[in-house]
């Protein structure tokens, strides 16, 4: 086989290589991550550690979607399961927005409530004792039904601090 010839083998067997790789792209899902910082305080009335005090955290929020890509051709979208732009909006709007530089507090702590109440003007009260497992869940709970059609929320990571973090999929 000739030089010409081995190349045109490997450029032939590429472009079909390229073109399933692109049928791919476009027809399996894939996954994309925000993050989103927020400064809130809790209290777990119950716990036998520091965290029966009022005290605060400097929490990270990772949401992640998944879909298949956009393929629209020129469109604004092409190539992304969604704009991250439009993602950190949402989760600004019904996590950030609604709890940073609040507090959460477990409607059962009803001690802690009362002051939280008379003191704070953003206060997330939880069915649960405000973890960051339960935290995960209202955060997931927050923004699943704010996405655009065809993209799913899979899973929200709940930063408590940089070493500990919960996880929650959804039910």
């Amino acid at each position: 086989m000739g030089r010409f010839a081995k190349n045109h083998f490997f450029c032939v067997h590429f472009a079909c290589y390229r073109e399933k790789e692109k049928e791919n792209l476009f027809t399996n899902p894939m996954r994309i991550s925000r993050k989103i910082e927020i400064d809130y305080g809790h209290t777990l009335p119950n716990s036998f550690s520091f965290c029966n005090q009022l005290h605060g955290h400097r929490g990270v929020v990772v949401a992640t979607v998944e879909g298949r890509l956009i393929d629209r051709e020129g469109d604004g979208e092409e190539g992304m399961v969604m704009d991250f732009k439009f993602l950190k909006e949402v989760m600004v709007e019904h996590i950030h927005d609604k709890l940073d530089h609040g507090f959460a507090v477990w409607k059962h702590d009803h001690e802690d409530l009362d002051f939280i109440l008379k003191r704070n003007s953003r206060v997330l009260v939880t069915e649960e004792p405000p973890t960051a497992e339960c935290l995960a869940k209202w955060a997931f709970n927050q923004i699943r039904c704010n996405l655009p059609e065809g993209v799913a929320l899979k899973q929200i990571r709940w930063y408590e601090t940089p070493n500990n973090w919960a996880e929650y999929e959804g039910e």
